[in-house]
């Protein structure tokens, strides 16, 4: 009988289960931020207001996940009198923590993770779509070289493995390769031929990275856009052009050209920033960015893979927002997923998404003040409980006499109620036309109407239309407006009595 082929144990990739933030642009040294991921390393859903630090925390890591990070003191809270910034990550796996300080930068401790991680922002993406002008299409070619394809590994002539970062790297070198003489530095004999050369390596490796580029990029593009119908909007392919040397500048690199040709429906259009809508533009441009990283780095790769993207579904409608959330969670397993985002209507509708994975950790960012009129942001973590968490976000407050803050949470906290009960008992219930929320007035009516059968959970939102004016009604949350305390604890209480009867099994009626 044969030996069983012995199983060899994979150790799990390193993952942050630890951030913290001293002293660095919105996080003051007397008020650090501090994320706990679990001892697992958990994903992180972050919502930030804007100026609660939320940006502070996306730079934090794309300063200490960099391989040329800049000065940490030019990063300082301005208002620490002395400085002393900070961002330290814990790893799991006893790995050794990383801390970027004013002593320092863990330069090669990081450098790997810096290769496979990936950091987008909204303006980023906004780049990838800009061309020169508007009838030219965008030119991807630098940022292909240096970000997007830039750890991809390729075999070039000689069998040797090289990535598009070394071969573009070597391509400045050729150029810049000068003999010292008595006379000064000159060009070394055969330079234009060996310059070129160095560009056709390039090339052999782009030719290779945009094949496997293409090969993701397509299915995903038609995946983010064919959501409800079929959008018609079709990635044709990369066309690259290779950069060319003619020894009329020996100062800076021959650049290639590299861009995307797009087709919507039966219309090919010259510069599809010209012709597509933003959100089309959008899921070209992350299609692009995500099928990158794909292609650059392994799935079973066992280190830590970051991707961190901030406010990067900002121009997108909810029924594109999902499938982009659903193809980054599915594509990027075994990677480390950071979302930030500013929109707090969105992060409670991707947390409803995320949460039960239980892979998630979900945190909410602040602005507050200290004791000495110091703006700090302050950190809430979120349970596994959305609806509890805005209804004690409102109670806060209400507490500290935000009443028109407290009743917007209280409106949010009803209307996800009301909406996972009619999702639970198959009772439609309508959207506004403008917007991808329900229509809280007419989801309360269908919901009554159903539970009718139910006395105690019929009471309940029954309760609740005396709150209509200044719960259920989203214009009445004017700050200029001043809103009654004491009815809007009243309507925190009332939405409390309705989640409880929600969730609950009914009670039916008692036969006669």
């Amino acid at each position: 009988m044969g030996t069983a082929p012995a199983v060899v144990a994979t150790a799990a990739a390193p993952r942050i289960h630890k951030i913290e933030v001293s002293d660095f642009r919105a996080f003051p040294a007397t008020c650090p931020g501090k994320f706990d991921l679990g001892e697992t390393g958990k994903n992180l859903l972050i919502f930030g207001e804007n100026g609660s630090g939320k940006s502070s925390l996306y730079r934090a890591l794309r300063g200490l996940f960099s391989t040329s990070p800049e000065s940490i003191i030019d990063s300082r809270n301005v208002f620490t009198q002395v400085p002393q910034p900070s961002v330290r990550v814990c790893l799991t796996g006893n790995v050794p923590d990383l801390t970027w300080d004013a002593a320092g930068h863990p330069t090669a401790l990081v450098r790997d993770t810096a290769r496979r991680s990936a950091f987008l922002t909204y303006t980023r993406l906004r780049e990838m779509n800009t061309g020169i002008t508007p009838n030219l299409a965008p030119n991807l070619f630098r940022v292909a070289v240096e970000h997007l394809l830039a750890d991809f590994e390729a075999t070039v002539t000689g069998g040797v493995r090289k990535t598009i970062a070394e071969l573009w790297t070597a391509v400045g070198v050729a150029v810049k390769e000068r003999k010292i003489t008595a006379g000064g530095p000159r060009v070394l004999k055969g330079y234009n031929a060996k310059v070129q050369a160095a560009c056709d390596l390039l090339d052999e490796g782009m030719n290779q990275a945009i094949t496997a580029l293409e090969e993701q990029a397509k299915p995903l593009l038609t995946r983010l856009l064919d959501t409800i119908v079929t959008d018609g909007t079709e990635l044709i392919g990369l066309t690259y052009f290779g950069p060319q040397f003619d020894g009329t500048d020996r100062e800076n690199p021959p650049e290639g050209k590299l861009t995307a040709t797009v087709r919507f429906r039966t219309h090919q259009p010259v510069a599809p920033q010209n012709f597509l809508n933003e959100a089309r533009q959008s899921a070209l441009g992350i299609a692009i960015y995500l099928a990158g990283r794909l292609a650059c780095v392994p799935s079973t790769a066992p280190e830590l893979k970051l991707l961190v993207l901030d406010d990067l579904l900002i121009s997108l409608d909810a029924s594109h927002r999902y499938p982009i959330l659903a193809a980054i969670t599915e594509l990027f397993v075994g990677w480390q997923i950071i979302l930030l985002t500013h929109d707090r209507d969105w992060f409670e509708a991707a947390r409803e998404k995320l949460e039960p994975t239980d892979a998630w950790k979900a945190v909410a960012i602040y602005e507050a003040k200290d004791g000495d009129d110091l703006l700090v942001p302050l950190i809430r973590p979120m349970t596994n409980d959305p609806v509890k968490d805005m209804l004690d976000q409102a109670e806060a407050f209400l507490a500290e006499h935000h009443p028109a803050a407290a009743a917007n949470y209280a409106r949010s906290a009803c209307e996800l109620t009301l909406k996972r009960y009619c999702i639970r008992h198959a009772v439609e219930f309508p959207y506004f036309e403008d917007a991808k929320r329900p229509d809280l007035n007419t989801l309360l009516d269908r919901a009554k109407r159903h539970a009718v059968a139910t006395p105690d959970r019929h009471a309940s939102l029954v309760g609740l239309e005396r709150h209509r004016r200044y719960v259920l009604n989203p214009l009445s949350h004017d700050p200029l407006t001043p809103v009654p305390e004491a009815e809007v604890r009243d309507a925190i209480v009332a939405v409390r009595l309705a989640v409880t009867a929600c969730v609950r099994e009914p009670r039916p009626r008692a036969a006669p």
